[in-house]
């Protein structure tokens, strides 16, 4: 319960001084200012490479996502990333930790980010 407690509250610390710092994005985000938002939102779950191995991974009960792995991700469809970052793991069946950016992102940073996911992983989706 103390484990857990931590852990919700180091990410919310983390989530809410990460939107405190956010610079203002113009419209139509790159793969750059897609690799800042990662760097800021998902680093310190999923590490800075996106291997899962962020500062926080090791409070979380369930490990962050490894986002190279080509094999996993080319199973998920761009929409499944999507709304997987929209709205938080819990909206696609993942775990709960994962927490919604659709507040914090805009609809085109967000889309962004999944060709980020796509960089990452150097994968597209596969039937």
């Amino acid at each position: 319960m103390k484990k857990r407690f931590l852990t919700s509250l180091g990410v919310l610390t983390f989530i809410i001084s990460a939107f405190a710092a956010k610079p203002a994005l113009a419209a139509g985000d790159d793969l750059g200012n897609a690799a800042n938002n990662y760097q800021l939102y998902c680093s310190m779950c999923h590490g800075r490479d996106g291997d899962g191995k962020g500062q926080l991974a090791e409070t979380l009960e369930v490990p962050p996502r490894n986002h190279t792995d080509a094999a996993y991700m080319s199973k998920r469809t761009d929409e499944q990333l999507f709304k997987t970052i929209s709205e938080g793991g819990e909206a696609t069946g993942f775990n709960s930790a994962m927490p919604a950016h659709k507040t914090i992102l805009h609809e085109d940073e967000i889309h962004g980010m999944v060709k980020y996911l796509r960089q990452l992983c150097n994968c597209k989706h596969t039937s």
